[in-house]
């Protein structure tokens, strides 16, 4: 987690999910360890719309958006995209693996190759059934 998903994570923790209360951002950082890069964590997360700043200097109020965000952070839910994305690179190099297999096997068949096609084979429908269920 990075430190702005840290930092909305404890704002949203201090506010309950609440979007009316307030927090003040100095003095959550100074707790955190993060004071230095208040401007630039204050930056972030405005222009991501998880917070937004009170007429008071370095109140904010979490956002419903940041509110959002932060319960996405805290489920740990991997991206959808992402995971679709690593398991195809997976299937990629299992399926070349296939076929290098099958390649070994057609320039001399003997029954011992066929096991390990069948193990390659397996891996790819279950590397399939992962990619299937993220959809």
């Amino acid at each position: 987690m990075d430190v702005y998903h840290k930092v909305l994570t404890k704002i949203y923790s201090i506010t309950d999910g609440r979007d009316n209360a307030d927090v003040d951002l100095a003095e959550l950082l100074k707790k955190e360890g993060f004071f230095p890069s208040i401007d630039d964590i204050r930056t972030f997360m405005s222009s991501e719309s998880w917070i937004a700043e009170t007429d008071r200097t370095n109140i904010i109020r979490i956002t419903h958006w940041g509110v959002a965000e932060a319960r996405r952070s805290l489920s740990n839910v991997p991206d959808k995209a992402k995971v679709i994305e690593k398991e195809s690179t997976r299937l990629i190099s299992a399926v070349r693996e296939l076929l290098v297999m099958a390649e070994e096997l057609a320039g001399s068949p003997t029954e011992d190759k066929l096991k390990p096609i069948d193990d390659k084979m397996s891996e790819s429908s279950t590397i399939v059934n992962r990619i299937r269920s993220n959809f």
